[in-house]
């Protein structure tokens, strides 16, 4: 079904972790993000760039997935999403002032969806509140939030009902449905979401992607690992389908945390088609990188 709103870019990601201030250290320390305060229930702002948060960290017993967010390209287009979705049954939330105050939306209506294939949550605005003062740690060079994956148990039905329904297209499958990478209309990222496939036939959370400028903001990602004795989850390598350059790096609760470059970017008016690619190990990787057997088996998703 073709929708009639329009995405502006991810906007941000809600993520549970068991222990705050050890997930506070690891952001800081070692993937660079920079906090920017908390909110009344104890949950905590990260920042990359000039908008009030890009992540938002809840203190929870198990580490996973809460929710996305989406920037729409305006408020018409928060309307016609919350009428879409409405008319086909999802039962769409508006989110109350409060709410959109601590999350720094609180100038404009902003509601929250769930998918019904799996539970994801969804949520849709058009402006947060910006920033003047630069980020406090400022040793990488973001352009901002851009995807997570989830493992899902039935890659094909979640794929089939995000494209028909919610306004994404398909830049690339793994194998027939083994997984799929999308990206939400007209958005020219290759890929804004990730559907990957379950290994225990329940939904999890695979890993969270931010994107930087330079292959040297990867360089020195790898380098604060090492320094810092993290765990290399998969890279650095070089993605055949997106070609973005790549390093994934586990979080003290396992969770996967991406470094992404150079990604490849769709014309909104003549886009390829999607692609049905290669799943061989040796196609893999451009670079010959191989994941660690446990890369994107940390995590739950939050799911009602």
């Amino acid at each position: 079904m073709p929708v009639n709103f329009r995405y502006a870019k991810p906007g941000y990601a809600a993520l549970n972790v068991t222990d705050l201030a050890r997930t506070t250290e690891f952001l800081t320390e070692v993937y660079a993000l920079s906090p920017y305060g908390e909110g009344p229930d104890g949950e905590r702002f990260f920042r990359s760039g000039s908008q009030h948060h890009d992540l938002v960290l809840y203190q929870n017993e198990q580490a996973g997935f809460v929710r996305h967010a989406w920037q729409m390209e305006s408020d018409d287009d928060v309307q016609k999403a919350y009428r879409h979705f409405e008319a086909i049954g999802l039962g769409p939330s508006w989110l109350s002032r409060e709410q959109t105050e601590v999350l720094a939306l609180g100038y404009r209506p902003v509601f929250r969806v769930r998918e019904p294939t799996v539970g994801i949550c969804y949520e849709y605005y058009s402006e947060m509140t910006q920033v003047s003062s630069p980020p406090s740690i400022q040793i990488t060079d973001f352009e901002g939030y851009l995807h997570v994956g989830i493992n899902v148990p039935d890659v094909r039905a979640s794929t089939e009902f995000a494209v028909e329904n919610m306004g994404y297209l398909v830049s690339d499958y793994l194998g027939d449905h083994l997984a799929a990478l999308v990206r939400a209309f007209p958005i020219p990222h290759h890929h804004t979401f990730a559907f990957l496939p379950s290994r225990t036939g329940k939904p999890g959370f695979n890993h969270i992607a931010f994107k930087v400028k330079s292959f040297a903001d990867v360089g020195k990602y790898y380098n604060r690992v090492m320094n810092n004795q993290a765990k290399i989850a998969f890279g650095i390598g070089k993605h055949p389908t997106s070609t973005s350059v790549h390093l994934y790096i586990f979080d003290p609760d396992g969770l996967s945390w991406e470094y992404s470059q150079g990604m490849e970017q769709f014309d909104e008016h003549h886009p390829r088609p999607a692609r049905f690619m290669s799943t061989n190990a040796e196609d893999y990787d451009l670079w010959g990188a191989r994941p660690n057997p446990e890369f994107g088996t940390f995590g739950n998703v939050v799911t009602e």
